[in-house]
C-alpha cells in the first residue's frame, strides 16, 4: 500500500555555495546578461533565471570561466530560437579558440570549401539558420579537420576523381586538371 503522504525534503539548501570573497565577483561576470550587448533578447528571454544558474555554477566550480561560458551560451541560442542574434564573444568575453589559419566568425558557412571542393560555400544553398564558429582564413581550405594553404590542395582527373597532394603519383599529374 502507497501512503499518500509526502515525504520532507532533505535535499540541501539551493543556495550558490559561494564563499562572501568570490561572491561578488561571480555574480558581476554573471550579470553580463543584464548588459546592452544582450539587451535585444530582454522582451523575449528574461536573464534573470539564467544569471541565477550562472551564479551557482560558477561558484559550485570555484568560479570556471566555463560555467559562465555554456550559460551565456545557452541564453544565445535561446534568444536565436526567437529570432534574435547576438554578437557577443570577443578577446575577453569566452573568446573561442580556432585552429591555425583559421578565425572565430558568429556565422560560418554550413558548407565551407575544401580541397575537395574549393567552391562548396558559394555553391552552398544559403539558409538564415547560421551557427558560430571558426572559418579558414583566406587562401586556406579545409582538408582533413585543418585550414591548409589552397596550394597544399590535390587535383582533379578527367574522370573527376581527387587525389590529395600525398597520393600525387607521376602518372596522376599528367592526367590531373589542376
Amino acid at each position: 500500500v502507497l501512503s499518500r503522504s509526502c515525504l520532507s525534503d532533505l535535499r540541501e539548501d539551493d543556495a550558490p555555495p559561494c564563499t562572501a570573497e568570490n561572491k561578488p565577483a561571480i555574480e558581476s561576470q554573471c550579470n553580463v546578461l543584464n548588459s546592452d550587448k544582450f539587451k535585444a533578447c530582454h522582451s523575449f528571454v528574461k536573464p534573470d533565471d539564467f544569471i541565477q544558474i550562472c551564479v551557482y555554477d560558477m561558484c559550485r566550480y570555484d568560479g570556471m570561466k566555463s560555467a559562465l561560458c555554456d550559460i551565456v551560451q545557452v541564453y544565445v541560442d535561446t534568444c536565436r530560437n526567437y529570432g534574435v542574434t547576438i554578437k557577443w564573444r570577443n578577446s575577453t568575453l569566452c573568446p573561442l579558440p580556432c585552429p591555425h589559419h583559421s578565425h572565430y566568425t558568429d556565422c560560418v558557412s554550413n558548407c565551407p570549401s575544401t580541397c575537395n571542393n574549393i567552391f562548396a560555400s558559394s555553391l552552398c544553398e544559403k539558409t538564415e539558420e547560421c551557427t558560430e564558429g571558426c572559418e579558414c582564413d583566406d587562401h586556406y581550405v579545409l582538408s582533413n579537420g585543418k585550414c591548409v594553404p589552397l596550394s597544399d590542395c590535390g587535383c582533379r582527373d578527367d574522370d573527376n576523381n581527387y587525389y590529395s597532394v600525398s597520393r600525387l603519383s607521376a602518372e596522376h599529374i599528367s592526367g590531373c586538371n589542376a
